[in-house]
């Protein structure tokens, strides 16, 4: 069963096991990185992919897709 969440107001379809990183980067939506590449098991050690829910921060390469959850990876600054 695959869901959907929004990501600083567009909506982003994912699959089950899909990470917010994962599922934003096929959407073709941008989360900045530095440590996460798909090859590798994320760690978020860079913390440069924090992004924004339910006013916690998480690091979006090691938060699993959660659906009709709304992420916010711009500041707005």
């Amino acid at each position: 069963m695959s869901g959907n969440f929004q990501l600083d107001g567009a909506i982003v379809p994912f699959e089950p096991g899909q990470t917010v990183m994962q599922a934003a980067l096929t959407a073709w939506r941008y989360i900045p990185h530095l440590c996460y590449h798909p090859e590798f098991k994320p760690h978020g050690s860079c913390k440069l992919c924090t992004v924004r829910v339910n006013g916690r921060t998480a690091a979006s390469c090691t938060m699993p897709a959660k659906q009709d959850s709304t992420w916010k990876a711009t500041s707005g600054n």
